[in-house]
């Protein structure tokens, strides 16, 4: 069973897919707690290149990137979990 967060709602499920972005999503399947950075490509490497530029390096673990941050897609991959 997978279960999104509270604070997942229309809005931020509309902003997050103009965005290509959502941060700190926290999810739990099958009572297990996950935390994951959702990006699409475009902002995936705007953001690397942003951090490369400024710190030299890029690091993010709990980065997953989809073809677009939308809640079928983040679905469609915690289900492959």
């Amino acid at each position: 069973m997978i279960q999104l967060p509270d604070w997942y709602d229309d809005l931020l499920q509309f902003e997050s897919e103009a965005k290509g972005i959502i941060l700190n999503f926290n999810v739990t399947i099958n009572n297990r707690h996950y935390t994951f950075n959702f990006y699409d490509p475009v902002r995936f490497v705007q953001d690397a290149n942003h951090e490369i530029t400024n710190n030299g390096y890029f690091q993010d673990k709990n980065a997953v990137i989809l073809e677009k941050v939308t809640k079928k897609n983040i679905i469609q991959y915690l289900s492959t979990l």
